[in-house]
């Protein structure tokens, strides 16, 4: 299945997403794919852990909002963690895992068995790879993601309140339990950010991330927006309140829980039906490529057969053995 039907697949999430009366901030802020993949002959064992760590991830985060497994051994153990922001509503949480679940499988796990991916979302955050990087803060792969759009105001003013912003809550999350939201409103320019560690990263690795982010966001001022996708965090600036201040309460309503509950509902359809279809696809090809290699080895063999001069009719082999006459075979039957 290509990356355009998995999408297709999920297009009624989106219009659904847009009814419900919440926010789980389901957009992806940035989808990498590892170019490794999975010998051939691992494939199959490589798939089947992927699709139980995949299992298990969505119980952990309906308790504890951050997920962490293993599964496997050796060279086909996946490792995979997850994790929502925390001002994220529980409702919320769930949407945005649910969708992410779905999302992160355009990096093709079944078909190329790729070993590892990282799907950022503005709600949520997903990471499946081949070794232990639960507490990992700092990697090749951290990058920036900067909005399209310029700040039409004063760009000098804003780019102060953004840098003193992200700086301030770089300063004030490893102290608050790796969470931090604010804004900076001077010279009535006002900037909103949020920061947040993994669960895992915390103390000086959470420092570090976070420290560096402030480092890497100075890139996208006086763009109206800007990320740091690190390994061990997540920063985000933007001129409009994009998070929530009060985590406790569901602001949802009644149609809200009626939206969330379609919602969940049908994503985890579509996650079942995509990993229906990519099993059936990744175990049946399997099959047919080992039917071919059993005909082209099989045929191989035919045409020495046919080369030689081992072709004999049968009244040519009873004029030879003297009509299969005991003195002529060879061996002793039992």
């Amino acid at each position: 299945m290509s990356k355009n039907c998995v999408l297709l697949l999920l297009l009624p999430l989106f219009f659904l997403v847009k009814t419900a009366h919440s926010d789980p901030r389901a957009t992806e802020a940035a989808l990498m794919c590892t170019s490794e993949t999975a010998l051939m002959a691992e494939r199959q064992t490589f798939v089947a852990n992927f699709l139980a760590t995949m299992d298990a991830v969505t119980p952990q985060i309906a308790v504890q909002r951050y997920a962490a497994v293993v599964n496997g051994t050796g060279n086909n153990t996946v490792y995979a963690f997850g994790e929502c922001m925390k001002d994220l509503s529980k409702p919320d949480c769930d949407v945005c895992f649910a969708q992410c679940k779905t999302h992160i499988l355009s990096c093709l796990p079944f078909q190329k068995a790729t070993r590892g991916a990282r799907l950022f979302y503005d709600g949520c955050y997903l990471r499946y790879d081949d070794f232990n990087f639960f507490n990992q803060s700092l990697s090749a792969q951290d990058t920036s993601v900067c909005g399209d759009i310029g700040f039409g105001g004063n760009q000098s003013i804003f780019k102060d309140n953004a840098l003193r912003l992200v700086r301030n809550l770089s300063f004030v999350a490893p102290k608050n339990d790796g969470f931090s939201v604010g804004f900076v409103g001077q010279g009535n320019e006002t900037v909103y950010g949020l920061a947040q560690c993994w669960e895992f990263v915390n103390g000086s690795a959470c420092e570090d991330c976070l420290a560096d982010t402030v480092v890497i966001i100075g890139s996208c001022p006086p763009k109206a927006e800007g990320r740091v996708l690190n390994a061990g965090c997540y920063l985000r600036y933007s001129t409009h309140k994009f998070y929530n201040n009060n985590t406790s309460t569901d602001a949802a309503g009644n149609g809200g829980r009626y939206g969330l509950a379609i919602i969940l509902a049908v994503t985890s359809a579509v996650f079942a039906v995509v990993l229906s279809i990519f099993s059936v696809a990744f175990f049946t090809r399997k099959k047919i490529l080992k039917r071919r290699k059993e005909k082209k080895l099989l045929g191989a063999l035919l045409a020495t057969v046919n080369k030689s001069q081992l072709n004999f009719s049968y009244e040519a082999l009873e004029r030879a053995t003297n009509y299969f006459h005991d003195s002529n075979k060879l061996g002793t039957m039992f």
